[in-house]
């Protein structure tokens, strides 16, 4: 990990300006940072934490979250829970643009980096899923995959093609991995029938059974993994999608169409998201290529309220802030709320929580733990965004 210190500007690439007062402020607005780049991706990850408490709660206590869409579809579907992961894998890739709009050329030293952080996201991740069994391990077998896992996979290879392919290039292989990906999942397989509607029930959960073998999520004869083998393919393709807007962004970044053309993006991605569902069901757990389209044009939506509200309109308003702190050091979030299953009075907030609904407590007071381990994360994540501080994982 290394610590570094932003003066809160961005590197952008240069627009075409204008003479006078005009030619300065649009000036001003290509160097500063992206507000709703960290506040989207803050949004994110505050979600991918609150889905996972609430998942943590209920595996352990039978705690149920008080609001169904806090809580991932059983298979097919989409609820707020399938929506965060996705968004956030999203806003890699818009970082990747961010990070990398002026590496043209992959030379030795670039590679190296680009691989050392897929390493150290790979370790992290791995240490995390498994954090339980390092102390454990009769509790049952450890598994390979994760979250930070996948985006680990997902940053490297956006990031080699971002630096290697034209953008054209890099939007026919998101294309091609997406429209593929779709034939791959109804491979038949053995002793199985193949029905993307039935969990594990296919092509890309049997290859994870078959090669992950008791390393996986969910075990068993129909066992899967969500962040599974070939699951990471379209997620890499929806890594893609997130450069290719973050780098149109940053091109086209204060100009008055901007935000109405991303949400035109947003909306023909969910269209055609909806359009392929009903062939290509919408399943987080495999990760379809419905679910890309769709859950993209979502966070496009998204981004497109958030750049005109925060960076062209310069709304602020205290929750802003609190979304910046945990959007500044995204991962950083995301590691601390995994650790903090180490806290020796984790599993008491859990079962206070439980305990609490199941005595139909307020919503308040039943979900109290969440709330207050939401302000534990955020006071060092705040103190870290006041001194403009970024730790890069």
């Amino acid at each position: 990990m290394e610590l570094v210190e932003t003066t809160g500007t961005l590197d952008a690439v240069a627009l075409p300006l204008q003479d006078g007062a005009a030619g300065h402020s649009a000036a001003k607005i290509v160097r500063e940072r992206l507000t709703s780049l960290d506040a989207v991706r803050g949004f994110a990850v505050l979600g991918m934490i609150v889905v996972n408490t609430l998942a943590f709660s209920r595996d352990a206590y039978g705690f149920l979250p008080s609001f169904a869409f806090l809580a991932h579809s059983p298979w097919a579907g989409f609820t707020f829970a399938d929506f965060v992961f996705p968004a956030f894998i999203f806003m890699a890739g818009f970082s990747v643009a961010v990070s990398l709009q002026r590496n043209r050329q992959l030379d030795r030293s670039l590679f190296r980096r680009i691989a050392l952080r897929t390493l150290m996201l790979f370790a992290i991740g791995f240490l995390l899923t498994n954090i339980v069994w390092f102390g454990q391990p009769y509790r049952g077998d450890w598994r390979l995959m994760g979250v930070l896992q996948r985006i680990g996979i997902c940053y490297f290879a956006t990031a080699l093609l971002f630096v290697i392919c034209s953008p054209r290039t890099r939007m026919i292989v998101a294309g091609l991995v997406l429209l593929f990906y779709w034939p791959l999942a109804l491979i038949p397989v053995p002793h199985q029938p193949t029905d993307l509607l039935v969990p594990g029930a296919n092509f890309v959960s049997w290859l994870d059974r078959t090669l992950l073998g008791p390393h996986v999520f969910v075990t068993g004869a129909h066992g899967y993994d969500p962040e599974g083998l070939l699951g990471t393919l379209p997620a890499m393709a929806q890594c893609l999608l997130g450069a290719a807007a973050g780098e149109w962004l940053l091109k086209n970044r204060g100009r008055a169409y901007a935000p109405q053309r991303l949400a035109l993006a947003g909306a023909i991605l969910t269209a055609l998201g909806l359009l392929w569902s009903p062939f290509f069901p919408i399943v987080k757990n495999i990760w379809t290529s419905s679910y890309v389209l769709f859950s993209t044009g979502l966070v496009l939506l998204l981004l497109s309220v958030a750049y005109w509200g925060l960076d062209i309109r310069r709304f602020r308003f205290p929750a802003v802030t609190f979304l910046e702190a945990f959007g500044l050091n995204a991962l950083l979030a995301y590691v601390l709320q995994g650790l903090a299953q180490l806290l020796p009075a984790g599993d008491d907030m859990h079962a206070l929580g439980a305990a609490s609904h199941n005595m139909e407590a307020s919503f308040l007071i039943s979900d109290l733990p969440v709330l207050v381990f939401i302000l534990m994360l955020w006071v060092p994540l705040e103190f870290l965004r006041r001194r403009r501080w970024i730790v890069k994982i």
